[in-house]
């Protein structure tokens, strides 16, 4: 409905305008006084009414609370808000103000305090997320194929668990009992410590070799 009175008092401006410049072009100044007036009366009567009340009214209604004034905090609450609400939408001083202190009063109030459990749940998802898996035992990836890697005899005695077994402690039990037979064998008692290492090195290299053979290796 607005929207057509709008409408409405502009067409009837536009052709007071148009009988205000016929008048003057004809010469008709009893024509053109009576439009221009015309035109002052619609002017008047589609400008803005003002609310019955202004600033002072506004003013006299806070003062009434014995915190306005006295409280900096609430009382710049207020007219900060005051400056962004319209009194043409308010039919007094008194509906005006009653509306401004509802929302500083809203304004001001603490935020609910969670309920018992409340927010608990997310947390303990987050903490499942964070724990799952850790039951589950984790599979040792084998680095290499060396012979025995991860078999009980291997952890006992301390043998590397990857390469060609440098040492006799690197091979298996049994390979270990055979070189050792082996080099008692061969290599006399008496004989120099280097050449029983040496022996047993070859050895070593050896067995490795055929170990890995067995299993299929090249």
């Amino acid at each position: 409905m607005s929207d057509l009175n709008v409408m409405l008092r502009e067409q009837a401006t536009l052709g007071l305008q148009r009988e205000l410049d016929a008048a003057v072009t004809n010469g008709d100044t009893e024509a053109a006084r009576k439009a221009s007036e015309k035109l002052a009366l619609l002017a008047v009567q589609s400008a803005p009414k003002a609310p019955p009340y202004g600033d002072a009214e506004i003013r006299a209604e806070l003062n009434k609370l014995d915190w306005f004034g006295v409280d900096p905090v609430k009382s710049g609450r207020v007219i900060q808000l005051g400056k962004d609400m319209d009194p043409k939408k308010f039919p007094s001083a008194e509906a005006f103000a009653a509306a401004l202190v509802k929302a500083v009063e809203i304004d001001g109030k603490p935020a609910a305090p969670k309920k018992d459990g409340e927010g608990g749940e997310d947390e303990d998802e987050g903490e499942e997320d964070e724990n799952e898996g850790e039951d589950e035992p984790k599979k040792k990836q084998r680095r290499t194929d060396g012979p025995g890697e991860g078999d009980n005899t291997q952890r006992a005695t301390g043998r590397r668990t990857s390469g060609p077994w440098s040492k006799l402690s690197d091979a298996p039990a049994n390979v270990q009992a055979e070189i050792k037979r082996q080099a008692d064998k061969f290599v006399p008692a008496n004989a120099p410590k280097e050449r029983r290492e040496g022996y047993i090195t070859r050895a070593l290299a050896s067995h490795y070799n055929a170990h890995q053979l067995s299993k299929g290796k090249k």
